[in-house]
């Protein structure tokens, strides 16, 4: 070998081999790449650990590997995105900010997009990062194998939660363009006026919603609601009084001027088929002057509670009870007092209590007893071993149960169940537009106190109703709920609290106190 050769077989073994190598020299890899990366370890283990980096912080691994410009762009990319999320985080409410994104359509189907450009940008970097490092190691079978594993599990970890996300949005979206409308009903809601204000509750005192359960089965004519709740909310401080009436009110009076007044002048009163929940079927079959309306069973309904409370209903939320389960079963049970044994199904035709049957079994008594979705309905609608009044009492528990267990995480966590027994389930009349300021009054809600008052035979006799009472009660309730908003909180924790008084079913009494 001349010596010529030999100095250029030396330059190429020692690693400093330049491009005036002599023409024709052999080519032997040293395993390391140019002055601009780095000289160090390039093994199996130098591989992994700039892979995993460079998965964890893109571009970080291109820059390991050479790639100065890409690695420095990805990398640039990667740290405003977390300066962003660190912001978000920072400055504000992080639930305000996924409360403007979930009721917003438009908003989370460009999240959507977001998501996934992203997570294919992130797969591609840990693709590219991985080859691109693996050409300056020499690897043996079994690392490459465990490379090719690893690379598997990093798009993994960065794919499914993107998926997840996106699907999250999607759903979401789904939901809100299914149950929310896009224009209002004046018939049977209100808008608000000015949604941009920094609090659009500020120029409604109150809002008044009525709640409906239907219960439609295939059996029975039209909708007949179950349960028939006002929730009368105090929009400053949160504080809301539930007003439940009775299914068998008779001669409910309606407000002047609508048709329902029209036809019945002097009150719903046909005769014992006249019962408040009958008014729904009368407008959809016979209902003179609603026929024009887009829900005339529901408008009339609405008057007629209007006339019966002397309340202004703003808009309504209906749930159909045979999808009620679903929601329960979604956030893992409802916790409940059971005060008195329970039964599910169930008939009284012989028509004495004896003889009531419980034919799918019994809800045993019990103190914070934790029922699923079906045993949950059954507390809330059994009544031949009981009556509509202690129904009445048992559905404003569950009301109050939900607003205090249901929290974000757990709607977070079960968001899909929830979303699709929403979609099948519920109805409502507020517009997409005003949604964001009802998530806002919600949470309000939830940090308030909720009373109730409920129609019962102690309080209204539902053959012949003093209506001039039962709006005098109603009034005085809503004063007492919005003199406790408006107080401040003691200011001495020790305080002796005051003796527990007999309840008054004249006066709305806390949820808590009565379930």
């Amino acid at each position: 070998m001349s010596d010529v050769r030999q100095r250029a077989t030396g330059r190429l073994l020692s690693g400093k081999a330049g491009r005036d190598d002599v023409p024709g020299a052999p080519v032997i890899s040293t395993g390391r790449r140019g002055s601009h990366a780095t000289t160090r370890g390039q093994g199996f283990s130098w591989v992994l650990s700039w892979t995993i980096l460079g998965s964890l912080l893109p571009g970080l691994g291109l820059l390991a590997a050479g790639w100065r410009r890409a690695g420095g762009f990805l990398l640039g990319l990667s740290a405003a995105g977390l300066l962003a999320l660190g912001w978000l985080a920072i400055d504000g409410d992080p639930l305000d900010r996924v409360q403007a994104l979930v009721v917003a359509p438009e908003r989370l189907l460009l999240v959507t997009i977001t998501i996934g450009v992203i997570a294919v940008l992130w797969v591609v970097a840990i693709v590219l990062t991985h080859t691109q490092l693996r050409r300056y190691a020499r690897l043996g079978l079994g690392q490459r194998l465990f490379s090719v594993v690893l690379v598997v599990a990093l798009i993994t970890g960065v794919a499914l939660p993107a998926y997840e996300a996106g699907r999250y949005a999607l759903i979401g979206r789904d939901l809100v363009d299914t149950v929310f409308q896009d224009t209002v009903d004046a018939e049977t809601s209100t808008a608000l006026s000015d949604t941009s204000k920094a609090d659009p509750w500020a120029g409604v005192p109150r809002v008044n919603v009525l709640l409906i359960g239907s219960d439609a089965g295939e059996s029975r004519i039209g909708v007949r609601p179950d349960t028939m709740i006002v929730a009368s909310v105090d929009t400053y401080s949160g504080n809301t009084v539930l007003f439940s009436l009775p299914r068998n009110l008779e001669n409910v009076p309606f407000p002047f001027g609508t048709p329902g007044n029209t036809a019945w002048p002097d009150g719903f009163d046909c005769g014992d088929e006249c019962l408040l929940n009958a008014v729904w079927t009368w407008a959809e079959q016979d209902g003179s002057g609603y026929e024009g309306y887009k829900n005339p069973g529901l408008a009339a309904t609405q008057d007629a509670i209007e006339g019966a409370t002397g309340l202004k209903i703003d808009t309504y939320a209906m749930l159909n009870l045979k999808g009620f389960a679903e929601f329960v079963n979604a956030i893992g049970g409802l916790r409940v007092n059971v005060r008195e044994r329970l039964p599910i199904g169930g008939d009284s035709t012989l028509g004495s209590p004896i003889y009531h049957v419980a034919t799918g079994g019994w809800i045993e008594v019990g103190e914070n007893q934790l029922l699923d979705g079906y045993h949950t309905l059954w507390f809330a609608r059994s009544r031949w071993s009981t009556d509509d009044y202690s129904r009445m009492q048992r559905q404003r528990c569950v009301i109050g149960a939900f607003v205090g267990q249901v929290d974000p995480v757990t709607v977070a966590l079960q968001f899909p169940q929830l979303a699709r027994a929403a979609k099948r389930n519920i109805t409502t009349g507020i517009p997409l537009r005003d949604l964001d300021a009802w998530v806002e009054l919600s949470k309000r809600v939830q940090g308030g106190k909720v009373t109730s008052l409920p129609f019962t035979k102690d309080v209204v006799d539902v053959a012949y109703p003093d209506f001039g009472k039962v709006q005098k009660l109603v009034n005085r309730a809503i004063a007492s709920s919005e003199r406790a908003g408006r107080q401040p909180a003691p200011s001495s924790p020790s305080a002796k609290p005051r003796a527990p008084r007999a309840a008054n079913p004249n006066k709305a009494q806390d949820v808590t106190a009565v379930c």
